[in-house]
């Protein structure tokens, strides 16, 4: 028993003091990235990426489109690493991720990927998600057709966020669209953001 116990004890142990070393590589990295040592954080972002820290990749993948630490951006390579961390449930990947694709910088651009990953950020309640999708449907981009209603039905979530830097660019959105419609798709509009279930979407 007592053996078992030891043996248990070691290995949480060990399972800790892991987790202790990636924060501590996590903060060194980030440390190293203000002071515009790149080439350092990138090396051990990569390395904590690739033990599956998703917070890493998603560093890592920011770096690649910035062009941070490697000679030019590698849109593709960011991709790669913002897909495993939105995977993982990171929202800032989920919507880097639906970005690259939004602004074309993956060619071809993938708009069922583009709509995916900027869904599943709207799921997590990013506000710059819902934005997104409300432009993309007041406009249309390449198969996606526009639709006011679902435009004004992204603009209202999107509002309900409360996020003070963008509340002003979304009451322009939402007027911007509302002034493009008509009152019975303004009300389709609202009751679609009201039922908006995320768990569902």
């Amino acid at each position: 028993m007592r053996s078992l116990l030891r043996v248990v004890s070691v290995t949480v142990f060990c399972a800790f003091l892991g987790s202790v070393q990636a924060a501590a590589g996590f903060d060194d990295a980030a440390e190293a990235y203000a002071r515009g040592r790149y080439a350092a954080a990138l090396a051990e972002w990569e390395r904590l990426a690739k033990a599956g820290d998703a917070a890493a990749q998603f560093r890592l993948g920011e770096m690649l489109r910035d062009a941070k630490g490697v000679r030019w951006a590698d849109f593709e390579g960011a991709a790669a690493w913002f897909r495993r961390a939105a995977a993982e449930g990171n929202v800032d990947a989920a919507y880097a991720l639906g970005r690259l694709h939004y602004e074309g910088f993956i060619v071809p651009r993938d708009t069922a990927e583009m709509l995916s990953a900027l869904a599943g950020a709207a799921r997590q309640g990013d506000a710059r998600a819902l934005v997104t999708l409300g432009v993309v449907y007041e406009y249309g981009l390449d198969d996606i057709d526009p639709d006011l209603t679902q435009a004004l039905k992204w603009y209202d979530l999107a509002a309900g966020r409360g996020v003070v830097q963008l509340d002003a660019k979304i009451e322009k959105l939402s007027r911007r669209v509302r002034d493009k419609m008509t009152a019975a798709q303004i009300a389709e509009a609202q009751r679609l953001a009201q039922a908006w279930n995320p768990a569902v979407e």
